[in-house]
């Protein structure tokens, strides 16, 4: 099977050649791997761990992103320094966010400065989709026309506490709920418009990446993300639908009570089943006829702590649990610079070894 087949194949719950494979990785670990293999370009690198997905996106312009500035890393977006704070960089990404840097580790950030605390929601300057960006996504779609192309629309519920602050979005949840559905409509506009052009230029899966778990517990109720979320959702699965594109749904942490809504409204693919907050051997059980599940090897434990005969045995056992069909295995998120790199390697090298399908061709 080619790498898109195997990847429709689980997605639809029917029986590959093989479990399908991706990646998700930090930049410092895969210039390591890179350099390590003797790779310079990430296909070869794909191809040599057995990936079968590649990601795309259709970005965002404007906002609070001058023209000119020298861009760098922000938490959901290109953003720029505007100033110090106690050695820390302070970044003002797209949305008008603030969050302090710490200089010589990447992607390690707290929040600073919320917009729509000092701006009235009437003044904000929304981004626009960059619609030059479908270009390059057609053209990556007919260049990797046998890989699963995955492209990720804008966070909704994440996005909307960033620019609100998380501890005022709580108090408007009970106070101003109309305030923050105007927040959540300006932003599901955006969604709604990515995907749209994401399905026209030919991709397989949406991909729409929003935290609502926590560790233990879930950010809001169950019933209040039912009211305020779930219609959201479902109208951006209808679109994909229409379009014949599956959708992906992304939360960490635990969310195991709307999983149901979320097998409800249409969702394809659950990701990441992360195993530091929930059993994906409990999951697959319950919902393994309905769902097919993304990721499951967790980048908080397992791939960074654990030694390599653990991480081999941790594929072997999805596989057996998850498998044959139903599984797109992976890390549950990026892999963090400080994993082993023999840890990443034995992942793909024993999933290849162990996830071949015997009753296959």
């Amino acid at each position: 099977m080619t790498p898109r087949d195997r990847c429709i194949y689980s997605i639809l719950l029917e029986e590959p050649d093989r479990i399908p494979l991706i990646l998700r990785i930090r930049p410092e670990p895969y210039e390591r791997l890179k350099s390590l293999l003797g790779f310079k370009d990430y296909l070869d690198l794909y191809r040599y761990l057995g990936v079968d997905i590649i990601g795309t996106h259709i970005g965002i312009r404007g906002g609070y992103l001058p023209s000119g500035v020298e861009v760098k890393e922000g938490p959901y977006g290109p953003a720029y320094i505007v100033g110090e704070y106690m050695g820390f960089e302070v970044r003002r990404d797209i949305w008008g966010v603030e969050s302090i840097w710490r200089p010589d580790r990447t992607y390690t950030y707290t929040y600073y400065r919320h917009p729509l605390q000092f701006i009235r929601l009437d003044d904000y300057i929304w981004p626009e989709v960059d619609v030059d960006r479908f270009n390059e996504v057609l053209r990556i779609r007919r260049a990797y026309e046998d890989y699963c192309l995955y492209g990720s629309v804008e966070h909704l519920w994440e996005i909307a506490w960033q620019l609100i602050g998380f501890n005022e979005t709580m108090k408007i949840l009970y106070t101003r709920i109309d305030y923050l559905n105007r927040v959540l409509d300006n932003l599901q506009r955006i969604r709604l418009e990515q995907a749209k052009l994401l399905c026209e230029a030919g991709i397989d899966v949406v991909y729409d990446g929003d935290d609502v778990g926590m560790q233990k517990g879930m950010m809001i109720s169950p019933s209040i993300w039912r009211h305020l979320l779930k219609p959201r959702y479902k109208e951006l699965v209808d679109l994909c639908h229409r379009y014949g594109v599956f959708f992906n749904f992304h939360s960490d942490g635990w969310i195991e009570p709307i999983i149901p809504d979320l097998v409800e409204i249409g969702v394809d693919i659950l990701n990441p089943i992360q195993p530091e907050c929930m059993d994906p051997t409990k999951i697959k059980q319950i919902y393994g006829d309905k769902l097919c599940f993304d990721g499951t090897i967790g980048v908080q434990s397992i791939l960074p702590f654990g030694r390599v005969e653990d991480v081999a045995k941790e594929v072997i056992d999805r596989i057996a649990d998850l498998g044959p069909t139903g599984l797109i295995l992976g890390p549950t998120h990026s892999i963090q610079p400080d994993t082993p790199i023999d840890n990443v390697l034995v992942l793909y090298k024993t999933a290849l070894k162990h996830g071949w399908n015997t009753k296959k061709p």
